[in-house]
Formats: structure tokens, C-alpha cells, sequence
């Protein structure tokens, strides 16, 4: 078994139905490309590492390298790993502990001084993460869900306002002045979330002082991202939100209090926990702590 880069890797055509065996998520490789074209976060790496034994992919752990913001106002760029995936062919033979052993060792090479990922603490790998010496980064723990049933209303039809991105780009920054952590974004992050699925222009929302990216093909909207100036605007935004949810409402990481206060105003039921983590592990001198202090951000839109 050899291990190369997704970019060496040739032909590529297994890798679409390794990613729906990992993750329901068939990523293909022209889908993956546009990706690697769009996002700074790819565009210069190795894509992910690839386990390869006989012209069969066995394994794949993808690979991200992301600015963050650090408490001196400094843009360090650090590890991401966005995808562990191992051919059900080729299960229990230690390739997910060498592709993750190869991506930590690309991450040290480059001298970032951590790797993140996102899991879930009720899949196997989130025991072999701890044992690599990943941690949960509590202040992610520390978020809030939110969530109203809205017993079917009658939706009503969203006006077509269109999304800004430089207006929206701008506004997020605004909201991230005083932020560390995952609060640095290109300024075609919209482009790229979009690519991504990860919100429906359709049911999401812009207005002067604030936005709402919104995803959920079904008859529950799911808040991706909620930024307002002002709590005023936060409930403008959810009155928009809620006019076309005709069952229910969920936001499952509100990471601005202000926003937290409203939701609690408007009747929503709030949740303090969850099965979904981010970890981070050290791999320099540098402590968590030290880097980003007590203002780390990550939204869901950045979770990857």
C-alpha cells in the first residue's frame, strides 16, 4: 500500500462513491474541483491523502489549510481535517490512523500550530481522534440550539430579495471585529458555501443591517448563519425566517448573545448540548488558550 495526494491520485472515479459510503455525500471529482478552484482554504494544498493498494483507493483523509485570527490581530493559518473515509473493503487495518499520521505531518512541515476537526462523539472515530490526542474545544460546547415548532402555518411567499455578497461579507465582518478563532474569510465565502449546498438562496434573507442564511429543502428552516446589528434587526430577520416555515424553525449554534436573547424573547426552546464537537490537537508549543484567549469563534457555516 502506498500513500500519495489527491491531486497524484489517478483515476479519481472511486473517490464519488467512497464519499457516499463515508457520508451519503457523493462528491464527485468535478464537484470536488470547483471546490478546490473556489476555496483558499484548498486551493494551495494537497487536497487530502490518499491509501492506495493495488489501484483500489482504500482510504482518504482530507486535508484544509485555514486562516484564523489570533488574540495579537494576526492571521496564522492552522490544520484542517475535513474528511476520514476508509473503503469498507479494506476496514480494520490501521489506514486511518496512517492517512491521519500523514496529514499531522504535512500540517508540522507547513508549522501550523493545530489541527481541527469536526465529528460527532456517537461515531467509532471520535475515540480514536482522543487517542491521537485531539481535545473538544469547549468553547464550540458552549453554544447554545434553539429551536420553535410553528404548527403549519401557512407559509407565505418570500420576497425575492437578493443576496449581496460584498454587503454580506461586510457585515460579517463587522460581527468578527473582535473575534479570534475561525473569524477570517475570503470575500467570495458566500460562493463557496453556496458550491457546498450549504444554504438555499432562496429562503435566506438580506436586509440593511443584518442577514439570514437559511438551509432545509423541507418545511423546517435550518438558520446557517443569523448576523444582525441590533436584537431589532435579529427579530425583523426571524419574522422573515418564520413567515416561510410553515413547521418549525432550529438554529443549532448560536454563537452571539444578543441572539440567544431574542430567540429566548420569541418563545423558542433552547438546548445547552450536543452530540457534534470540533477538536483541535496541539502540534507545536503553542496552547489553545494562549493563541485565540476567550473570544474563539467558529459558526456552523465554518464548520467543514
Amino acid at each position: 500500500m502506498k500513500v500519495i495526494t489527491y491531486r497524484e491520485l489517478e483515476p479519481k472515479d472511486r473517490f464519488m462513491l467512497l464519499m457516499d459510503q463515508a457520508f451519503w455525500w457523493p462528491l464527485s471529482p468535478a464537484q470536488l474541483e470547483r471546490l478546490i478552484n473556489l476555496d483558499i482554504r484548498l486551493k494551495n494544498s494537497p487536497v487530502g491523502f490518499c491509501a492506495v493498494e493495488n489501484g483500489n483507493l482504500a482510504g482518504y483523509v482530507g486535508v484544509m489549510d485555514i486562516p484564523t485570527r489570533t488574540v495579537s490581530g494576526n492571521i496564522e493559518t492552522v490544520g484542517g481535517i475535513w474528511c476520514v473515509a476508509t473503503n469498507p473493503r479494506f476496514a480494520k487495518r490501521g489506514i486511518c490512523k496512517t492517512l491521519m499520521d500523514k496529514a499531522h505531518q504535512y500540517f508540522q512541515e507547513k508549522k501550523y500550530p493545530f489541527s481541527f476537526l469536526c465529528t460527532s462523539r456517537t461515531i467509532i472515530a471520535y475515540a480514536i481522534y482522543v487517542r491521537m490526542g485531539y481535545v473538544e474545544v469547549e468553547k464550540v460546547n458552549s453554544y447554545s440550539e434553539a429551536y420553535k415548532v410553528m404548527n403549519e402555518v401557512k407559509p407565505e411567499k418570500k420576497s425575492e430579495t437578493g443576496l449581496d455578497q460584498g454587503k454580506i461579507f461586510n457585515l460579517y465582518q463587522e460581527f468578527v471585529k473582535d473575534k479570534t478563532g475561525f473569524a477570517v474569510r475570503q470575500k467570495n465565502f458566500l460562493e463557496v458555501l453556496s458550491e457546498r449546498k450549504k444554504f438555499d438562496d432562496k429562503k435566506s434573507v438580506l436586509m440593511q443591517k443584518g442577514y439570514a442564511l437559511v438551509s432545509g429543502p423541507r418545511e423546517v428552516s435550518r438558520i446557517m448563519e443569523l448576523v444582525g446589528s441590533d436584537e431589532q434587526t435579529c427579530h425583523n430577520l426571524l419574522d422573515q425566517v418564520e413567515s416561510f416555515s410553515p413547521n418549525g424553525v432550529i438554529d443549532r449554534m448560536i454563537t452571539d448573545e444578543k441572539l440567544h436573547q431574542v430567540y429566548k424573547d420569541r418563545g423558542y426552546c433552547i438546548e445547552e448540548a450536543d452530540h457534534g464537537v470540533v477538536m483541535v490537537k496541539k502540534l507545536a508549543q503553542s496552547e489553545f488558550e494562549e493563541k485565540y484567549g476567550n473570544t474563539f469563534h467558529m459558526g456552523m457555516m465554518d464548520i467543514f
